[in-house]
């Protein structure tokens, strides 16, 4: 049984790979406080070509223990290290992406057809590469009630495989190529605290940071590629964007005066631009989480907040139910109880203008109608906008222009809590168990706050290249369970 008023339709897919693998690590350490790591891993894959079917990519990282090195005593510092580390990663593609081949068609009349295929593949093709630089310290202070973790990394991703578009007086719609460079830089910080600690009572604090900047340093060696994209839905793109961050939204936008003033036309409906525009990108600029324990006795009650700061999200959702007015966000100027107009249409002609109704009833008998809005803009020389629309043709105008559906993704949400009850030790021998607690848990249980309306943030298309981009997806789940560990 489906809900759906379209048949269902399934089709397949078989395609085959073959990788093999060599890999070696290798571990050194110096009187149990200096350490180096080395590994090294060469792949051969099948989707590549014979000439760079093989690729090797290795990996190493050392550390020192400061405090031990040092043999420092103190105290107030409990613990010092550093650390450093590269690495180099390899990627291969997809199968069959090297030969050009035709393509089979449904038979017609018994008799098997074949068409050229509008993509070139590439018989060249590179794996991709990623190469990344860390730092990092960690220190712990006052007998480990205090320890901060804290790395900084960069890395560049190159050689990606990109189908990008071609003119088709080449043959071909779309090329394949090894292209794309992009950089990621940013901080990860671990903060670990116990503010309180009695004999029988303990608060610990666990705080998480991070901060992520991307940016498409070039698409293709030859620089005839400013943007790519890599997701769309609707009026709006994903980009990757020479020079911009990587997860650009674009679409339409409103079309605005010098001044920042929405226009709008003749109908008193706002006018989208005839270029589209950056509506921001997806990435937040920041992320941050608190976890809380506190532990009393036998019982430990832990709850967690996070949040994601900066960012922006287009809705499928809301753009398609504003436009059929099922969402509440569509409630002002339907009539007058929420604050529409009155107007009539002289002569009851309602292919021509509206005329506002101040008070009173129409002077020659017209239907008079409490569904009006003044749209807050102006008009194409920069006077104040007075006509008046129905809330009906408000709504639906804003249906091809992405902007209006482009929100912040920022959030704080209360992720999950705990309680739990650890059993007494000769409660648990009686019952020949190690030991044994019983907890009741709560997930995903509510927004603190968000900006994005009717939707959750978290949600979008799928987890790939379209985040940023939502459509009409299901409400998220909220989870209340119980939890029984028994150890044997």
């Amino acid at each position: 049984l489906t809900n759906s008023r379209d048949p269902l339709v399934s089709s397949n897919n078989y395609s085959k790979l073959r990788v093999y693998s060599v890999y070696a690590s290798a571990q050194a350490g110096y009187k149990n406080f200096a350490f180096l790591n080395l590994t090294g891993r060469n792949d051969w894959s099948s989707t590549l070509p014979r000439s760079n079917r093989s690729y090797f990519y290795p990996s190493a990282s050392a550390s020192l223990i400061v405090t031990d090195a040092l043999q420092i005593e103190s105290n107030v510092l409990d613990f010092l290290k550093i650390r450093g580390g590269w690495s180099e990663v390899g990627s291969d593609a997809d199968p069959y992406q090297l030969a050009t081949v035709y393509n089979f068609e449904t038979a017609f009349e018994g008799n098997p057809i074949l068409t050229s295929s509008k993509e070139k593949n590439n018989p060249q093709l590179k794996p991709e590469t990623t190469r990344s630089t860390e730092l990092g310290a960690e220190f712990s202070v006052l007998k480990n009630r205090i320890h901060l973790d804290v790395a900084l990394y960069n890395t560049n991703s190159v050689d990606q495989i990109l189908k990008v578009n071609t003119t088709a007086s080449s043959g071909y719609t779309s090329q394949l190529l090894n292209a794309g460079k992009i950089n990621n830089k940013g901080i990860e910080v671990q903060l670990n605290l116990t503010p309180l600690q009695k004999e029988n009572f303990q608060w610990d604090a666990d705080i998480n940071y991070s901060r992520n900047k991307s940016k498409v340093v070039r698409l293709d060696r030859e620089g005839l590629l400013s943007s790519y994209t890599i997701g769309s839905s609707g009026t709006t793109q994903v980009l990757a964007t020479v020079g911009q961050e990587y997860g650009t939204l674009y679409g339409t936008a409103y079309l605005r005066g010098s001044d920042g003033k929405i226009i709008v036309g003749s109908d008193g409906l706002p006018d989208a631009d005839p270029n589209n525009k950056i509506l921001g990108h997806y990435s937040p600029d920041w992320l941050a989480g608190i976890t809380n324990t506190f532990t009393y006795k036998n019982i430990a009650l832990s709850f967690l907040i996070d949040a994601s700061i900066g960012g922006k999200i287009y809705s499928g959702t809301n753009r398609t139910g504003i436009y059929t007015g099922v969402l509440k966000s569509t409630l002002p100027g339907r009539d007058a109880a929420h604050g529409g107009l009155q107007y009539y249409y002289p002569g009851n002609n309602t292919s021509g203008p509206k005329s506002l109704l101040t008070g009173g009833s129409a002077p020659n008998g017209e239907t008079v109608y409490d569904d009006g809005i003044i749209f807050d803009g102006v008009t194409a020389d920069g006077s104040r906008n007075t006509a008046v629309v129905s809330a009906e043709d408000y709504y639906k105008s804003l249906y091809n222009i992405s902007e209006a559906f482009t929100y912040s993704s920022s959030y704080v949400k209360f992720r999950d809590i705990s309680l739990t009850y650890t059993f007494q030790k000769k409660i648990t021998e009686k019952l020949g168990l190690t030991g044994a607690s019983i907890s009741v848990i709560g997930r995903n249980l509510f927004f603190i706050y968000k900006d994005a309306p009717n939707i959750d943030p978290e949600v979008a298309l799928n987890t790939g290249n379209a985040q940023g981009i939502e459509s009409l997806s299901l409400p998220t789940t909220r989870t209340i369970g119980f939890n029984l560990n028994l150890n044997f």
